[in-house]
């Protein structure tokens, strides 16, 4: 049925979590650093001719002049009225520039994004934090650096670079300490400085939606700063057409045939069968792609199929009969291509369910989208697809795969996989017995957040159950974002814990959830269910009971050794129906094989191939 917000009544949130309070975030030591310049105390400032010259050439740490520069001492206690520490994953942190203080020292944040983009977006870390703009850095692995100069505190964050997972630091030096980049995680704390920025407002709560009245009993005892969200399911479009792929059918049909190529075609839909994905997988191994115009016709009739689709797909599996459901691929084409020689391919007898990131970091996602639109165009009934989280469009642009289809084709396709993407179903029921999704569960209605939520708290916050017809009905057709389509975030992001409820995610974005084998459980047993199959995170041996018992779920990972360096077996997980029920799963795993020394990462931001990168030599 369709869901109607408005009825919807938030649930009511029990003592584990009223009695929680503000936990701060643990400060790390950094041992690979050594500060050995001493501290000097700094003077107070005086507004002297001199320093009057200085503010009016100042500039910020992206080379902006700073128009009316601060004058600010964040180690004078007095000065102080707060203080906040966050702890950094991945650079950058979501600061856009740092400003110094009239004195040339300290470093202030003066710009930042007031947001997050995406769940897990690490240029929101800052923001979800609870940094804000105009604090000042106190300190840095529990370093006081508040009366260091301005650029050795730069050097020391380091806050310039999109990804440093291959390795490559964009900007350099420019301090006298010589400070080399703080090494990750690491924890910053920053200070709220008196009269720094006079006139902004101090929120007393945190966000509350419209309709949830924060006054209620049920709320009483939460902190002040708690951001209490409703949980919306928005409705899916009658129909659904995207503007983009229909400029794109067109222009494909003008583009000319391709000359001299040698290599497997796609001509069609009848063109493809078991020796001619064969062929294309070979061909792509031996670094030959489809031509320009087959890999468009390919993708849009991918889509034409996908966009008809529902958002819970249902596949049915007859007796006799089994299928093979596959976990994170991640661009690991030769993997990929072993696991095939294992399972076998998709066919009227074994079914295949992808569960969702099949690109990013690895450097072949390009081979591995286009063999998996492949099958499904090939047996478009006997082939399920579900969206990961990696199939989105700020993921690809930082994790590589809109940069190797950039590279591998031309920009306009990044456009098409964005529709291919947001038109792929969310995920999948299996004989009406097993829930295949990438990430998880429904979380809590109404989401609750607050900056010191740790990993000790769990709570019930899920009265009324979400039905499958619910999910079925859903809007699939955007990208991944909390406040319009809270569920999508919960399919494709949540992880499970052993400890029963809900809890905060370690994936760094608020409303983000763990949850327990209650909550798993209370799902299945509602729907009618008796398992779910899940992706999402890395498992030694390639799979996981997370939650064991009556309705167990469990985690199917299908990249071996990870990123060329995790070191984890992978799997893929079988069912077959033996008359009664589908049985099992058994699990078929394998290890990493043998690759091209091309490193994972390849095309990622800031990587060696990106196209940026390249264009920059």
């Amino acid at each position: 049925m369709a869901h109607i917000s408005s009825m919807r009544r938030p649930a009511l949130l029990p003592a584990a979590v009223a009695l929680c309070s503000l936990l701060a975030v643990g400060r790390l030591a950094l041992s690979a650093l050594a500060f050995t310049t001493p501290v000097q105390p700094v003077q107070p400032v005086l507004r002297s001719r001199s320093l009057v010259a200085r503010a009016a050439s100042m500039r910020d740490s992206e080379g902006n002049k700073v128009r009316e520069p601060k004058t600010f001492d964040a180690s004078d206690a007095s000065s102080i009225t707060g203080s906040v520490t966050v702890e950094y994953k991945k650079r950058p942190f979501g600061v856009l520039a740092y400003a110094p203080s009239t004195s040339g020292k300290g470093a202030m944040i003066w710009k930042m994004n007031e947001g997050s983009r995406y769940p897990g977006d690490p240029q929101g870390q800052a923001f979800v934090g609870g940094a804000k703009q105009f604090m000042a850095v106190k300190k840095v692995a529990g370093v006081d650096v508040s009366t260091w100069d301005f650029w050795d505190i730069m050097d020391l964050l380091d806050d310039k670079i999109l990804d440093n997972s291959a390795g490559i630091f964009q900007s350099s030096g420019s301090g006298s300490m010589g400070n080399k980049p703080a090494e990750l995680p690491v924890s910053i704390e920053y200070a709220a400085l008196k009269d720094v920025a006079a006139g902004a407002p101090v929120p007393s709560h945190g966000e509350t939606s419209p309709g949830i009245d924060r006054s209620d009993d049920r709320f009483k005892d939460l902190p002040r700063d708690a951001t209490i969200k409703e949980y919306k399911i928005p409705v899916a479009p009658a129909n659904y057409q995207s503007q983009v792929v229909e400029t794109l059918r067109s222009a494909v049909a003008a583009m000319p045939e391709p000359v001299g190529h040698t290599g497997p075609r796609y001509m069609g839909p009848s063109s493809l069968n078991e020796g001619s994905i064969k062929q294309m997988l070979q061909s792509f191994k031996n670094g030959q792609l489809l031509p320009m115009k087959d890999a468009y016709k390919l993708a849009i009739d991918a889509f034409d199929i996908l966009v008809k689709e529902k958002t819970l797909g249902r596949l049915n599996v007859p007796v006799g009969k089994k299928v093979t459901v596959v976990g994170d691929l991640h661009g690991q084409l030769y993997d990929f291509d072993h696991m095939l020689s294992l399972a076998g391919f998709p066919s009227p007898d074994n079914q295949f369910l992808f569960n969702g990131d099949f690109v990013d970091r690895g450097p072949w996602s390009v081979e591995v989208m286009f063999t998996i639109l492949a099958f499904k165009v090939w047996q478009p009934n006997g082939v399920g697809v579900n969206r990961g989280n990696h199939e989105a469009e700020m993921a690809n642009h930082f994790y590589g795969f809109f940069g190797e289809l950039e590279v591998k084709y031309e920009k306009r396709m990044t456009d098409l996989f964005a529709e291919i993407f947001r038109a792929t179903p969310l995920c999948h029921v299996i004989n009406n017995e097993i829930f295949v999704v990438h990430g998880g569960i429904p979380g809590p209605d109404p989401g609750v957040w607050w900056k010191g939520m740790d990993n000790q708290i769990s709570f019930d916050g899920r009265q009324i159950q979400i039905s499958l017809a619910e999910i079925e009905n859903s809007n699939r057709f955007m990208e991944p974002n909390l406040d319009e389509n809270p569920l999508m975030v919960d399919l494709l992001w949540s992880d499970p814990k052993g400890k029963d409820g809900y809890g905060p995610s370690g994936r760094m974005s608020s409303g983000i959830y763990l949850f327990g084998p209650d909550v798993s459980k209370n799902f299945m047993e509602y729907n009618g269910l008796r398992m779910t199959l899940r992706s999402h995170e890395v498992k030694a041996q390639g799979y996981r009971y997370d939650h064991e018992g009556q309705y167990p779920l469990i985690t199917v990972f299908s990249a071996p050794n990870y990123v060329d360096k995790a070191g984890n077996m992978a799997s893929v997980a079988v069912l077959t129906n033996d008359g009664t029920k589908l049985a099992g799963p058994e699990f078929i795993q394998y290890s990493a094989q043998p690759h091209p020394d091309v490193p994972s990462g390849a095309y990622a931001a800031g990587g060696p191939l990106h196209p940026e990168t390249v264009a920059a030599r």
